[in-house]
């Protein structure tokens, strides 16, 4: 088969330019396209495709002629053909990077280079970036900002969004020598308790109090904690599958700046999933997931909410509202924490920044009120590990009362339970959800013991 390393420079210069003028006309066609009617169709944006195309390699040939040069062989035009519609496919020349079996996160700087962090390990891997110039990284981000219904330009150097293939986006540039293109990669491989136990994340004991908590009949209040990039949502997810299904049809509530649960309507039969919007590119049409919080939780009558990710604009206030008044079961949510003690000063903090904030006092009673389990996430040696559950059983004396059940041990490699009694009340609901018994005995006493004092 013929290729383009075996022709000549000269036509190699010529098929090079002739794929990035094809692909700069495709984008400049489809753009037109969705700004005069909106989203593109897969079959609409082939046809757009394939007509340029066409158009395009006529008037190569054309050239050529006129040139006096050789005709490219039909093989050629075939490479030709399936360069362009790679670059131009709706993941563009990063599509083949976009592996969610093979990696989590995929990172590109420009032409620079692109790091890749495989799943599993957390090793991060260096290759050659997709792109051969930065305006080449831009235009792409700013095609895939566009189509997600976003900007992404001069004027705003800085964008999220999610691709077709549910992938998270954030980009920014002109205000970096580079623009840097972060995806974050669905892992629906890892959507269960069990698949993420068999990465090493939790031993079968917490694997058994998660599931457990989630198949209780009041749901929990959860908070799972972590820092960047440790799996707090893909546990969350994980951890709201384990729900078994229920013949009541209670609702359940996903509220998120930006959908990474993708609950699956099949499976929660009765399920409202709330994605945040941000200002188009008028500056209107902004919904903040605050708003929903304050304005429309409760007119939704939840029985469990799901909470993306707590933030300090994301709704504490208008949550813990909701909370006190009972508009919920449960909520689970994912918090960003560098320990399982920092939780509740992290919401108190979060709390004292809003506008109207509730005095600490009744944050603190809302906390021990509602919350009952903290899971916290680390990384170690590269590896999304639970390194503490934390249980609260309430609010005495001006602090909320909470006590390490599982703490990590680098000897086992995992999280190992303490000698912290587990309260008669969480004991007795997992029990009767179906966990083992012998799966929530207390450690003997020894070095564990040292770990803290549960409050009698």
């Amino acid at each position: 088969m013929t290729s383009p390393t075996r022709i000549a420079a000269a036509e190699t210069r010529f098929i090079d330019d002739l794929v990035v003028s094809t692909a700069e006309e495709i984008r400049r066609r489809l753009l037109e396209a969705r700004r005069a009617g909106g989203r593109l169709g897969d079959q609409d944006r082939a046809a757009i495709i394939e007509e340029v195309l066409a158009a395009s390699l006529s008037a190569a040939r054309v050239q050529l002629t006129q040139t006096r040069a050789r005709p490219l062989p039909l093989a050629v035009e075939d490479d030709i053909r399936a360069r362009i519609r790679e670059i131009t496919s709706p993941l563009g020349v990063m599509g083949p990077a976009l592996r969610p079996d093979l990696w989590t996160d995929v990172q590109v700087n420009g032409a620079e280079n692109m790091i890749c962090i495989q799943v599993g390990t957390g090793r991060r891997i260096e290759y050659a970036s997709p792109f051969a110039s930065d305006a080449e990284a831009f235009a792409w981000a700013a095609e895939q900002a566009a189509a997600a219904g976003r900007r992404f330009d001069e004027a705003v150097p800085s964008a999220r969004f999610r691709l077709p293939n549910g992938a998270r986006v954030h980009v920014i540039s002109r205000v970096t020598d580079t623009t840097h293109i972060s995806c974050r990669l669905p892992t629906p491989s890892l959507d269960t308790i069990a698949a993420l136990a068999a990465t090493g994340m939790f031993g079968p004991d917490v694997a058994a109090v998660l599931a457990g908590s989630a198949a209780l009949d009041r749901p929990v209040g959860l908070v799972i904690s972590g820092g960047t990039g440790c799996g707090k949502t893909t546990l969350l997810r994980a951890w709201a599958h384990a729900t078994p299904a229920d013949p009541e049809l209670r609702r359940t509530v996903t509220v998120e700046d930006e959908q990474e649960l993708l609950l699956s309507p099949d499976r929660f039969r009765d399920l409202v999933a709330f994605e945040a919007r941000e200002a188009n590119v008028e500056g209107k049409g902004a919904y903040p997931m605050a708003r929903y919080l304050a304005d429309d939780l409760r007119r939704q009558h939840p029985h469990r909410v799901l909470l993306g990710e707590l933030k300090p604009d994301g709704g504490v206030m208008p949550l813990l509202l909701a909370l006190g008044q009972g508009v919920a079961s449960g909520v689970a949510t994912t918090l960003h924490a560098y320990s399982a003690e920092e939780v509740i000063d992290r919401i108190i903090l979060y709390a004292s920044l809003a506008e109207h904030g509730l005095s600490e006092q009744v944050v603190l009673r809302t906390i021990g009120a509602t919350v009952n389990l903290i899971v916290h996430l680390e990384l170690v040696h590269q590896r999304r590990v639970v390194a503490e559950v934390r249980e609260v059983t309430g609010y005495r004396d001006g602090r909320v009362i909470s006590a390490p059940l599982w703490r990590w041990d680098p000897q086992h490699g995992r999280a190992v339970r303490t000698d912290m009694a587990m309260s008669q009340e969480l004991t007795g609901a997992l029990v009767r959800a179906g966990v083992d018994v012998g799966h929530l005995m207390r450690a003997p006493s020894g070095p564990l013991a040292a770990m803290g004092a549960w409050p009698q």
